[in-house]
């Protein structure tokens, strides 16, 4: 979403717009630095390190990365919902036996067979209706207030902020303009098979049964490439499916940034180190950020707020 650009210099370079009170929802520690620092670093005009706002790519994995993944991923609770309300329930036990299988079918039954403007708005009545089982709240309101401020600062200098997820593309736009204040089209997700019609009311697409694209591990920095057409300056991720996605980023000839969100507070989020149905970690991320001297974000310590205040 295009935000209007202040202070500029001749010549119309920005100077940088880090203000006192920038991230607010994060504490005083050395991931906040960390930003803050590369943030200056490549848009202060007379920085070493500068980089034209074209080449000012920012990507984001999306679940466990910009909001909750627990007990379950959100689209795979509605997808458990939407099976019940078709008259085929789906237990998670069912699912974690089955594997990727069982996820298929699943994703099948629940998403297939209806136009993408009818898969839209069952996808907003659900996300407008559910609740988390533990804090029960919208979905919507399970955001990480201090990525949402992150957002903002890049976008307040010069970034284009991408989402490319493991999660399904159609689900995530039904929420992401508003909730993360991104554009539809910067938003990229796995992909399923679509069919032109003609239809009673006009042309329209409907979704198929057939999963195309499985946007994950080495397919991310695919889709980058596909989608963006450059490499990343900043990527954040949260497990092994992110890796890719945070080595190509960092192979950039620019100063780059990685950011891998450790989950470690119990009390007002959730602590784990597995996948909640299919096992993945983040044994290799946090290695290759160990090795590689990126900023592992420890929620319980970095982070003074987890999620934005009830309205």
């Amino acid at each position: 979403m295009d935000r209007p650009r202040t202070g500029l210099r001749a010549g119309g370079v920005m100077e940088p717009r880090i203000g006192a009170d920038a991230l607010p929802g994060w504490r005083e520690t050395p991931a906040k630095q960390a930003v803050l620092d590369f943030v200056h670093a490549v848009t202060a005009p007379d920085s070493p390190d500068f980089v034209a706002e074209p080449d000012r790519i920012a990507v984001f994995d999306n679940d466990g990365t910009l909001w909750t993944e627990r007990p379950v991923y959100a689209q795979l609770a509605f997808a458990l919902d939407r099976a019940a309300e078709l008259g085929h329930p789906v237990s998670p036990d069912q699912l974690r036996a089955g594997g990727l299988a069982a996820l298929a079918e699943l994703v099948k039954l629940t998403h297939a067979g209806v136009s993408t403007d009818e898969f839209a708005a069952v996808c907003r009545r659900w996300l407008a209706s559910a609740r988390h089982p533990r804090f029960g709240r919208p979905y919507p309101a399970m955001v990480y207030q201090p990525m949402l401020e992150l957002l903002d600062l890049l976008a307040a200098n010069g970034f284009s902020c991408w989402i490319f997820s493991g999660g399904g593309t159609d689900f995530m736009r039904a929420f992401a303009s508003e909730v993360y204040g991104l554009p539809p089209h910067r938003v990229i997700g796995s992909v399923g098979a679509t069919e032109f019609r003609d239809g009673p009311d006009g042309p329209e697409l409907i979704k198929g049964d057939a999963i195309q694209v499985i946007n994950d591990g080495p397919q991310k920095p695919s889709s980058i490439h596909a989608h963006v057409g450059q490499r990343p300056i900043l990527a954040a991720g949260n497990t092994d499916g992110d890796l890719a996605m945070l080595q190509w980023t960092a192979a950039s000839s620019h100063r780059t940034l990685q950011l891998v969100v450790n989950h470690t507070d119990q009390d007002r989020e959730y602590a784990y180190t597995r996948d909640p149905v299919l096992g993945s970690g983040p044994d290799q991320v946090l290695a290759a950020a160990a090795e590689n001297k990126w900023t592992v974000i420890d929620m319980a310590a970095d982070w003074s707020a987890v999620y934005p205040p009830p309205p």
